[in-house]
């Protein structure tokens, strides 16, 4: 471990004074001097946001709130823990192995109390070793270079007596799903689990079914998953985020009550089941919920403002306005923390709460089409109307050029690609049937003018398809419209347009709707427009002539 002793800095993060110093002193025999220590989880975040280290001891519990175990998920998956460095889980209990045994988020390793010193150190070198052995694949990861990583995984595993196979197998198929190369994927998954069963493959494979669009295999297999392994908190998460992608939101709901017996404290499913729960209409659940997100994000990344609105919603909804007053407020602070677009929505949002006068939402109608304005948000703004605005008469006939159907309309145009997401904007607007109606009437609209487009490009009027479908993509930022004038707009620049500037301008137009797409769509549709578009924008190669003949 000479590498490690030499440059090696520790983090060693435990509530308990004397444990700390005892670490610390292990480490020093080794040479492991430049140390520090963190004795809850808020200054683990904080340290671990100001400086990166080589080795981390982690203790599992920390008493009230948060564990080892979920701060590690929670870092792991919002990047600020990079995978070269060892993570180690100190524990007193036996059951952890159970739980580590399932984690889609583990540690490198764990020691279970008590422990001498030379056990620390030989599994340290031990980690340590693996660590070096896959740093190149790591270092790619890190450049954003996911194909890199992919041709590491493989160099590596075409090795004779290829060491920390498993490891590197759990690398590349991860890497493969997640750049969205599925079949290969798909047979990599499959490969690993013809040999053995092991939890995150078949989650894998889960995933790679739930990319492809067969939901009813993916369904099957989650629910595999979790008969087979109980604590399997991760499948839960996925069949749980499904189910709300599908518009099965009740269904959803009991998901998440799963995932939350089993890790309580992780803030991103809390936010997640707090939000369901404030859509279904259920203020009280949701404000328990979102209460405890509040309580265990504290310094969180994780932690976003429009936790904080729907938690400020939830209250009010309640009628304990002194919570709903005091969350207001934070919602205000993270905005000046933090200056983006989110952040300030979310502000506006609150004073609009705070004034009780829904005229103040008009300043944020411009917003609604900006890149950064999340269907969350949309959902935020309709609570946020129905609770500050009049009260409306089941019989008034909506008026789309006027507040707040005016705003209803720009949400529905924007966010409702499947009559799933039509049904998750209106059960946010079911105390009001009225703004429920419209929704669905306006969404209905988009999907009557997409499937209009479809079928002039079925019929080979391309012009007439462009001339429909780009104008709305562009008015309404709806994706699957815009997913449709992209490829109307490819369609047409095939079939040859004689008129260089009208195909130079639609060139133009087709990588904007191109770029929106990205993360809207699967990627690999995404590709596929890009090699059309940079087929098109190429130049013609020219053949040279063959030489001419010339006589002697």
């Amino acid at each position: 471990m000479t590498d490690l002793i030499n440059n090696a800095r520790a983090l060693i993060a435990d509530d308990a004074p004397t444990v700390r110093q005892s670490l610390r002193m292990t480490l020093a025999q080794v040479g492991i001097t430049r140390v520090d220590t963190s004795s809850s989880i808020g200054e683990t975040r904080r340290r671990l946001r100001n400086a990166e280290y080589d080795v981390i001891l982690c203790d599992y519990d920390f008493g009230e709130g948060m564990n080892g175990q979920e701060l590690l998920e929670e870092i792991r998956r919002n990047g600020e823990l990079p995978l070269s460095t060892v993570w180690f889980m100190i524990t007193a209990e036996a059951s952890y192995e159970k739980v580590v045994a399932v984690a889609e988020v583990g540690p490198d390793d764990y020691l279970i109390k008590p422990f001498s010193g030379s056990q620390l150190i030989d599994r340290l070198s031990v980690a340590w070793k693996k660590k070096k052995a896959l740093q190149v694949i790591y270092d790619c990861i890190a450049q954003d270079n996911a194909q890199g990583a992919i041709e590491a995984a493989r160099g590596l595993l075409a090795k004779p007596d290829v060491p920390y196979k498993s490891d590197l197998l759990r690398l590349l198929s991860t890497l493969l799903l997640e750049s969205n190369q599925l079949e290969e994927a798909r047979a990599l998954f499959e490969e690993i689990l013809a040999s053995r069963l092991v939890p995150w493959a078949k989650l894998g494979l889960a995933k790679v079914y739930n990319k492809q669009g067969n939901k009813t295999k993916a369904d099957q297999l989650l629910q595999s998953s979790i008969v087979q392994h109980s604590q399997y908190v991760d499948a839960y998460e996925e069949l749980a985020n499904m189910y709300m992608n599908e518009g099965r939101l009740d269904e959803a709901m009991v998901v998440f009550d799963k995932c939350l017996t089993i890790t309580p404290n992780n803030i991103n499913r809390l936010q997640k089941a707090g939000n369901l729960a404030n859509m279904l209409g259920d203020s009280a659940k949701a404000k328990q919920l979102l209460s405890r997100a509040v309580n265990c994000g504290g310094n969180s990344s994780l932690l976003s403002s429009n936790t904080v609105l729907q938690l400020a919603l939830a209250a009010k909804q309640e009628g304990d306005l002194g919570d709903a007053e005091k969350y207001l407020k934070m919602v205000q602070e993270l905005a000046r923390k933090d200056d983006i677009i989110q952040n300030r929505i979310s502000a506006q949002l609150a004073a609009a709460i705070y004034s009780g006068k829904s005229d103040e939402l008009a300043h944020i109608e411009e917003a609604m089409t900006h890149d950064d304005f999340t269907m969350e948000l949309g959902i935020s703004f309709i609570m946020t109307a129905n609770l500050i605005s009049p009260p409306c008469n089941d019989q008034e006939t909506p008026n789309p050029s006027a507040a707040p159907y005016r705003w209803l309309a720009i949400l529905a145009k924007r966010f409702v690609t499947t009559k799933n997401m039509s049904g998750i904007l209106e059960s946010t607007a079911n105390q009001r049937p009225v703004w429920r109606q419209f929704i669905q009437q306006t969404g209905q609209e988009i999907t009557d003018i997409n499937n209009n487009g479809v079928q002039l490009m079925l019929k080979s009027r391309l012009e007439e398809a462009v001339a429909l479908l780009v104008p709305e993509a562009q008015s309404t930022r709806n994706s699957r419209l815009t997913l449709s004038a992209a490829h109307a707009s490819i369609k047409y620049l095939k079939a040859g347009i004689e008129d260089n500037p009208t195909r130079l301008s639609l060139l133009n137009t087709a990588s904007d709707l191109i770029s929106r797409l990205h993360g809207n769509i699967d990627e690999s549709i995404l590709l596929s427009l890009k090699n059309d578009l940079d087929e098109l924008i190429a130049p013609p190669s020219v053949t040279p002539s063959p030489p001419s003949s010339l006589p002697a």
